[in-house]
Protein backbone atom coordinates (compact mmCIF):
# COMPACT_ATOMS: atom_id res chain seq x y z
CA UNK A 1 0.00 0.00 0.00
CA UNK A 2 1.52 3.74 -0.78
CA UNK A 3 0.84 6.74 0.91
CA UNK A 4 -2.69 8.08 1.71
CA UNK A 5 -3.75 11.23 0.45
CA UNK A 6 -5.00 13.69 2.58
CA UNK A 7 -8.81 14.52 3.12
CA UNK A 8 -11.46 15.19 0.06
CA UNK A 9 -11.91 18.85 1.45
CA UNK A 10 -8.09 19.17 2.08
CA UNK A 11 -7.24 17.97 -1.35
CA UNK A 12 -9.47 19.88 -2.87
CA UNK A 13 -8.19 22.84 -0.93
CA UNK A 14 -4.61 21.94 -1.93
CA UNK A 15 -5.39 21.31 -5.46
CA UNK A 16 -7.39 24.42 -5.66
CA UNK A 17 -10.28 22.59 -7.71
CA UNK A 18 -14.15 21.60 -6.75
CA UNK A 19 -15.13 18.64 -5.00
CA UNK A 20 -17.21 17.37 -7.44
CA UNK A 21 -14.32 17.85 -9.86
CA UNK A 22 -12.12 15.74 -7.74
CA UNK A 23 -14.65 13.18 -6.73
CA UNK A 24 -14.59 12.29 -10.57
CA UNK A 25 -11.32 12.32 -11.25
CA UNK A 26 -10.67 10.06 -7.90
CA UNK A 27 -12.77 7.69 -9.67
CA UNK A 28 -11.22 7.99 -12.76
CA UNK A 29 -7.99 7.25 -11.14
CA UNK A 30 -9.53 4.20 -9.29
CA UNK A 31 -10.47 2.63 -12.40
CA UNK A 32 -7.06 3.14 -14.01
CA UNK A 33 -5.60 1.49 -10.71
CA UNK A 34 -3.26 4.55 -9.75
CA UNK A 35 -5.24 4.80 -7.02
CA UNK A 36 -6.99 2.60 -4.17
CA UNK A 37 -10.23 4.09 -2.30
CA UNK A 38 -10.86 2.04 0.81
CA UNK A 39 -14.09 2.99 2.33
CA UNK A 40 -13.83 4.11 6.34
CA UNK A 41 -10.39 4.57 5.66
CA UNK A 42 -9.78 7.12 2.94
CA UNK A 43 -7.58 6.73 -0.70
CA UNK A 44 -4.52 5.71 -1.42
CA UNK A 45 -2.12 6.10 -4.19
CA UNK A 46 -0.60 2.35 -5.78
CA UNK A 47 2.83 1.78 -5.48
CA UNK A 48 2.81 0.63 -9.36
CA UNK A 49 -0.03 0.81 -11.70
CA UNK A 50 -1.63 -2.64 -11.29
CA UNK A 51 -1.32 -5.16 -13.98
CA UNK A 52 -5.40 -4.63 -15.21
CA UNK A 53 -4.60 -1.18 -16.37
CA UNK A 54 -3.38 -2.90 -19.17
CA UNK A 55 -5.94 -5.42 -19.94
CA UNK A 56 -7.43 -4.47 -23.22
CA UNK A 57 -10.67 -5.34 -21.80
CA UNK A 58 -10.84 -2.13 -19.38
CA UNK A 59 -9.21 0.22 -21.95
CA UNK A 60 -12.71 -1.05 -23.90
CA UNK A 61 -14.71 0.37 -21.59
CA UNK A 62 -12.73 3.42 -20.09
CA UNK A 63 -12.21 4.21 -23.70
CA UNK A 64 -15.74 3.91 -25.91
CA UNK A 65 -16.93 6.61 -27.93
CA UNK A 66 -18.15 8.61 -24.71
CA UNK A 67 -15.09 7.76 -22.43
CA UNK A 68 -12.70 9.62 -24.56
CA UNK A 69 -13.80 12.88 -23.63
CA UNK A 70 -13.68 11.94 -19.92
CA UNK A 71 -10.00 10.96 -20.70
CA UNK A 72 -9.62 14.19 -22.17
CA UNK A 73 -10.90 15.67 -18.90
CA UNK A 74 -8.95 14.18 -16.67
CA UNK A 75 -6.38 14.98 -18.34
CA UNK A 76 -6.94 19.23 -18.40
CA UNK A 77 -8.27 19.14 -14.97
CA UNK A 78 -4.40 17.54 -13.92
CA UNK A 79 -2.76 19.70 -15.97
CA UNK A 80 -4.27 22.75 -14.89
CA UNK A 81 -3.69 22.03 -11.83
CA UNK A 82 0.14 21.14 -12.19
CA UNK A 83 0.48 25.15 -13.80
CA UNK A 84 -0.97 26.39 -11.17
CA UNK A 85 0.97 24.66 -8.52
CA UNK A 86 4.22 24.88 -10.02
CA UNK A 87 2.96 29.14 -10.76
CA UNK A 88 3.26 29.17 -6.95
CA UNK A 89 6.63 26.92 -6.37
CA UNK A 90 8.83 26.77 -9.67
CA UNK A 91 12.09 28.40 -9.62
CA UNK A 92 13.89 30.62 -12.38
CA UNK A 93 16.30 27.27 -12.76
CA UNK A 94 13.24 24.85 -12.89
CA UNK A 95 11.86 27.56 -16.04
CA UNK A 96 15.25 27.27 -17.77
CA UNK A 97 14.94 23.36 -17.24
CA UNK A 98 11.95 23.07 -19.04
CA UNK A 99 13.03 25.45 -21.81
CA UNK A 100 15.78 23.28 -22.02
CA UNK A 101 13.61 20.14 -22.48
CA UNK A 102 11.31 22.07 -25.39
CA UNK A 103 14.57 22.92 -27.35
CA UNK A 104 15.95 19.51 -26.98
CA UNK A 105 12.49 18.19 -28.15
CA UNK A 106 12.46 20.93 -31.25
CA UNK A 107 15.74 19.73 -32.10
CA UNK A 108 14.72 15.68 -32.21
CA UNK A 109 11.55 16.37 -34.02
CA UNK A 110 13.59 18.19 -36.77
CA UNK A 111 16.56 15.06 -36.90
CA UNK A 112 13.60 12.75 -37.40
CA UNK A 113 14.11 11.30 -33.98
CA UNK A 114 10.54 11.12 -33.44
CA UNK A 115 10.95 8.14 -30.67
CA UNK A 116 13.64 11.05 -28.50
CA UNK A 117 10.87 13.76 -29.43
CA UNK A 118 8.15 11.88 -27.83
CA UNK A 119 9.82 10.67 -25.02
CA UNK A 120 11.05 14.73 -24.10
CA UNK A 121 7.45 15.51 -24.46
CA UNK A 122 6.58 12.98 -21.91
CA UNK A 123 9.54 13.87 -19.49
CA UNK A 124 8.68 17.76 -20.12
CA UNK A 125 5.26 17.26 -18.66
CA UNK A 126 6.84 15.00 -15.82
CA UNK A 127 9.51 17.30 -14.89
CA UNK A 128 6.42 20.22 -14.87
CA UNK A 129 4.97 17.65 -12.01
CA UNK A 130 7.81 17.97 -10.09
CA UNK A 131 7.70 22.24 -10.41
CA UNK A 132 4.86 21.53 -8.00
CA UNK A 133 6.72 20.49 -5.30
CA UNK A 134 3.80 18.08 -3.85
CA UNK A 135 4.86 14.36 -3.56
CA UNK A 136 1.41 13.54 -3.62
CA UNK A 137 0.17 15.42 -7.29
CA UNK A 138 3.38 14.34 -8.56
CA UNK A 139 2.83 10.27 -8.12
CA UNK A 140 -1.02 11.24 -9.67
CA UNK A 141 0.70 12.91 -12.85
CA UNK A 142 3.47 10.42 -12.78
CA UNK A 143 0.95 7.14 -12.80
CA UNK A 144 -0.96 8.65 -15.03
CA UNK A 145 1.10 10.14 -18.00
CA UNK A 146 2.04 6.46 -18.04
CA UNK A 147 -1.11 5.78 -19.58
CA UNK A 148 -0.72 8.51 -21.86
CA UNK A 149 2.70 7.71 -22.74
CA UNK A 150 2.11 5.90 -25.89
CA UNK A 151 -0.38 8.61 -26.97
CA UNK A 152 1.86 11.47 -26.84
CA UNK A 153 4.32 9.78 -29.29
CA UNK A 154 1.35 8.71 -31.69
CA UNK A 155 0.56 12.47 -31.49
CA UNK A 156 3.84 13.64 -32.44
CA UNK A 157 4.57 10.77 -35.17
CA UNK A 158 0.94 12.34 -36.68
CA UNK A 159 1.15 16.24 -36.06
CA UNK A 160 1.23 17.87 -39.83
CA UNK A 161 3.53 20.64 -37.67
CA UNK A 162 5.21 20.08 -34.69
CA UNK A 163 6.13 23.30 -34.42
CA UNK A 164 2.63 23.43 -33.04
CA UNK A 165 3.22 21.39 -30.36
CA UNK A 166 6.51 23.09 -29.57
CA UNK A 167 4.63 26.23 -29.04
CA UNK A 168 2.27 25.04 -26.85
CA UNK A 169 4.71 23.98 -24.55
CA UNK A 170 6.35 27.49 -24.64
CA UNK A 171 3.08 29.30 -23.61
CA UNK A 172 3.28 27.03 -20.62
CA UNK A 173 6.20 28.26 -19.47
CA UNK A 174 5.49 31.70 -20.49
CA UNK A 175 2.51 31.47 -18.89
CA UNK A 176 4.32 30.28 -15.53
CA UNK A 177 7.10 32.79 -15.96
CA UNK A 178 4.45 35.64 -16.41
CA UNK A 179 2.46 33.95 -13.15
CA UNK A 180 -0.48 34.58 -15.35
CA UNK A 181 -3.46 32.47 -13.73
CA UNK A 182 -6.04 33.96 -15.61
CA UNK A 183 -4.53 31.81 -18.84
CA UNK A 184 -4.14 28.94 -17.61
CA UNK A 185 -7.65 27.15 -18.72
CA UNK A 186 -6.84 28.27 -22.44
CA UNK A 187 -2.72 27.11 -22.30
CA UNK A 188 -4.11 23.74 -21.27
CA UNK A 189 -6.84 23.70 -24.07
CA UNK A 190 -4.89 24.85 -26.61
CA UNK A 191 -2.04 22.75 -25.98
CA UNK A 192 -4.47 19.41 -25.60
CA UNK A 193 -6.15 20.19 -28.38
CA UNK A 194 -4.55 18.38 -31.10
CA UNK A 195 -4.49 14.96 -28.70
CA UNK A 196 -7.97 15.78 -27.65
CA UNK A 197 -9.17 15.56 -31.08
CA UNK A 198 -6.78 12.53 -31.56
CA UNK A 199 -8.22 9.97 -29.08
CA UNK A 200 -11.42 11.11 -30.15
CA UNK A 201 -10.89 9.86 -33.39
CA UNK A 202 -9.35 7.46 -33.15
CA UNK A 203 -10.47 5.89 -30.01
CA UNK A 204 -8.38 3.04 -27.91
CA UNK A 205 -6.09 1.75 -30.79
CA UNK A 206 -4.04 5.23 -30.04
CA UNK A 207 -4.49 5.25 -26.56
CA UNK A 208 -3.24 1.72 -24.88
CA UNK A 209 -0.13 1.26 -24.00
CA UNK A 210 1.55 -2.22 -25.36
CA UNK A 211 0.74 -4.63 -23.07
CA UNK A 212 3.53 -5.86 -21.05
CA UNK A 213 4.87 -9.52 -21.03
Amino acid sequence: MGDRLPSEFELAEELNVGRNSLREAIKMLSTMGVVEIKRGDGTYICRQLKPTVFDSTIYSLILGESSAEELYELRRILDEDMLALAMQKCSEEDLTTLEQYIEEMRLCFYCGDLTKASKLDYEFHLYLAKCSYNSFFQRIITGVYRIFEQSIETNIRTEEQFANADAHHQKMVDCLRRKDAAHIASVVQESLSSWRGKIKTDGQKEIIPNKPA
